[in-house]
């Protein structure tokens, strides 16, 4: 028998205990590409389809959030403070928050 397993739920982050930045990050594209690959979810490791080292923002704009995510293709973006992870910002949060401060 193998130790007890590590779980994890939908709601918790998994970070670099030392920095508190995300060692990993896992979307539903992730797992859409194992199972278009063939991959059997059930036997997948996540560590096997998660993007490492993933880039994270600290506190900065919505219009610099959007550039960074357009720019390297991201859809989800970790942001960190100095107490670490802080939350997740994805391209719909983005799009909302341009949508209501208009331009400029």
């Amino acid at each position: 028998m193998r130790p007890p397993l590590t779980t994890v739920s939908q709601h918790d982050h998994v970070v670099d205990a030392q920095t508190g930045r995300p060692t990993g990050l896992i979307t539903e594209a992730d797992v859409a590409h194992a199972v278009a690959d063939g991959k059997d979810v059930n036997d997948v490791r996540v560590h096997a389809v998660m993007t490492t080292r993933p880039a994270v923002i600290t506190t900065t704009s919505i219009r610099d959030a959007a550039t960074i995510m357009t720019a390297r293709h991201f859809r989800h973006l970790p942001v960190a403070g100095d107490a670490g992870l802080l939350g997740m910002v994805d391209i719909v949060d983005v799009c909302r928050a341009l949508i209501s401060t208009g331009p400029g």
